[in-house]
């Protein structure tokens, strides 16, 4: 909430209680180019970790045969970047 006060008095923030948490974030299937096309495992972007940001994927892309055709994008100048 906003203060509005002309001279708002310093509040001081307590630390938090807690340290590092481990979570386990499940994947869900992403179809990638259309219906018939790649599928993905995608854990990021993920509901329950709305802090990252909606282009960060983490995806898992399994062997597969498909003919994917990717079509112009709107968004350009990303970088992409793949760990096999």
């Amino acid at each position: 909430m906003t203060n509005l006060d002309e001279r708002p008095s310093p509040v001081l923030c307590a630390p938090a209680d807690r340290g590092p948490v481990l979570e386990l974030l499940e994947p869900r299937d992403v179809p990638l180019g259309g219906v018939r096309a790649m599928r993905v495992r995608r854990t990021l972007p993920h509901r329950d970790l709305p802090m990252v940001g909606a282009r960060c994927f983490v995806d898992e892309i399994g062997p597969q045969r498909v003919d994917m055709r990717v079509l112009p994008h709107p968004h350009t100048g990303l970088q992409t970047v793949t760990w096999p």
